[in-house]
């Protein structure tokens, strides 16, 4: 069985961050907040949008995991 990696992209003007886990159609989606979740025929996530992402807040935050990892020992791994 092929698995698929998932496909990341970024639009600039919108800031809507999309991760693709797999090509399929969108048959459901559930709203939380900033964030759209979108599911196929089978139920299965296969899209996650995220609106009005900010990578310099993302950063900011981010370090501030860094630095709780560091002081509680908590494992943080990051790609």
């Amino acid at each position: 069985m092929k698995k698929n990696k998932p496909k990341i992209s970024y639009d600039k003007e919108s800031k809507v961050l999309m991760v693709e886990l797999k090509p399929a159609k969108s048959v459901d989606s559930d709203i939380h907040g900033n964030i759209v979740i979108d599911y196929d025929k089978k139920g299965e996530a296969i899209r996650v949008n995220f609106y009005q992402f900010n990578f310099e807040e993302f950063a900011k935050g981010l370090r501030s995991l860094k630095e709780f990892a560091r002081d509680s020992r908590a494992a943080l791994i990051t790609r």
